[in-house]
C-alpha cells in the first residue's frame, strides 16, 4: 500500500448542482382553509362521498395509466437520455465544462479546473511525481 497521493482527477457525472426545492409552510396552511371552507355547509355530505368516489378510481385507474404512458413513453426516454449523455460527453470534451483536479492537502482540499483533459493531466502528474492520475468520481 503506497502513500496517499497529494492530487487527483475529479469527474463529476453531472456538472451542475442540484437545486434543493423547499416547501413554505404558509403555502401549505393557505391551501388546507381552502379545502375546509369548501366542505363546510349543507354539502358536506355530498362532498365527501364524491371525494371517496374520487380517491377509489384514482387508486384504481392512476396504476393502469402510469403503466400505459411509461410503455408508450420509453423510447423516447431513453433516446432523450442517450442524446443528453452524447451532448455532456462532448461538453467535457470540448472544454465547455471543465475537468477539475482535486488537490489535497494536509489542511483542506483544492480544486483547480482545466479546460482540456491533457492539462488536467499533466498538472495531476506534476503533482504526484508521474504515474497514472488517480480518478475520483462524484455525482455532484
Amino acid at each position: 500500500m503506497g502513500k496517499p497521493k497529494p492530487a487527483a482527477l475529479e469527474i463529476r457525472v453531472l456538472p451542475w448542482r442540484p437545486r434543493r426545492r423547499k416547501i413554505k409552510p404558509d403555502d401549505l396552511r393557505e391551501m388546507s382553509s381552502d379545502a375546509m371552507d369548501f366542505a363546510d355547509g349543507d354539502d358536506s355530505g355530498v362532498v365527501l362521498v364524491v371525494g371517496i368516489l374520487v380517491t377509489v378510481l384514482v387508486f384504481v385507474f392512476a396504476p393502469i395509466v402510469a403503466v400505459v404512458l411509461s410503455i408508450m413513453f420509453l423510447p423516447v426516454e431513453a433516446g432523450l437520455v442517450l442524446v443528453l449523455g452524447a451532448l455532456v460527453i462532448v461538453a467535457r470534451f470540448t472544454g465547455v465544462i471543465p475537468w477539475t483536479v482535486l488537490v489535497l492537502t494536509p489542511e483542506a482540499e483544492e480544486h483547480e479546473r482545466f479546460r482540456l483533459l491533457h492539462r488536467a493531466v499533466r498538472r495531476v502528474r506534476e503533482l504526484n511525481g508521474g504515474g497514472r492520475p488517480p480518478v475520483v468520481w462524484r455525482w455532484v
